[in-house]
């Protein structure tokens, strides 16, 4: 890898695009990064580490960091750069099995895709963005309830179910209260049930919302205010929440 790390112009997400179609064979084609027909320089110079992550929660913060000399606004939508970053850490987004051989899930996971059904899925963006915009706040998002082999590789349920509603997601009041709420922070994971469809699940959640939304305004409210009036389907999680609060006074 050279010193500078480069993003992949036009010709460079043609190929990596065509490299996962093709069921990902073989190494990544890092030298689409080194190529100057296949990439481009990048402004302000970064320098992706191999560091390991536990979760996709601290490869955000990470990210975050990497980026903190760029523009935000400007990199939120550069194609080139998330599929850069994708490749370069294309083995932990889709690694090996036994044998050798890769599973690739949907393109749009590698390679940023400017559809906005797909957009929040991909598997480098989506942590930089959720932990820039909401820091602590974005774990129940980006955390799994079970320990996972490759936690980069998976885009995960509960974030499925909130990242469908953008207006949800991009919220700081809704999501930090949905973080209280579902996460616990002595297991450092979201609480069991979660990401499932049963009552007061995150599913449930941005249905609920839209029906609270007549009455309230959960853009002015504080987070305890706000899981107050959750209906009575959430009181399970009100009682854990309020089970851990006791346990760590």
């Amino acid at each position: 890898m050279s010193a500078k790390f480069r993003k992949l112009n036009e010709a460079g997400i043609a190929a990596f695009r065509d490299y996962i179609r093709d069921g990902a064979e073989g190494p990544p084609p890092l030298h689409l990064l080194e190529n100057p027909e296949t990439s481009a320089p990048l402004q302000p110079v970064i320098q992706p580490g191999s560091g390991q992550f536990d979760d996709r929660y601290t490869f955000g913060v990470y990210l975050n960091t990497l980026l903190k000399g760029s523009d935000s606004a400007a990199i939120s939508g550069d194609a080139g750069l998330w599929s850069a970053l994708a490749l370069q850490w294309f083995d932990r987004l889709c690694p090996t099995d036994a044998g050798g051989n890769r599973s690739p899930k949907q393109e749009y996971l590698y390679v940023l895709s400017s559809d906005y059904r797909h957009y929040y899925r991909h598997l480098v963006r989506s942590p930089w963005q959720l932990v820039k915009d909401h820091g602590d706040a974005s774990r129940f998002l980006l955390i799994s309830p079970r320990k996972q082999a490759h936690p980069l590789s998976v885009h995960g349920e509960i974030l499925e179910q909130f990242g469908g509603r953008q207006q949800v997601l991009a919220s700081r009041p809704i999501i930090k209260a949905a973080n209280k709420l579902y996460f616990d922070k002595q297991k450092s994971r979201p609480r069991t049930g979660v990401a499932g469809n049963g009552r007061g699940s995150a599913r449930r959640f941005g249905l609920v919302l839209r029906q609270l939304d007549l009455t309230y305004d959960p853009e002015c409210m504080t987070d305890s205010a706000f899981i107050s009036i959750l209906p009575d389907e959430f009181e399970k999680w009100r009682k854990q929440l309020a089970a851990g609060q006791s346990q760590a006074a």
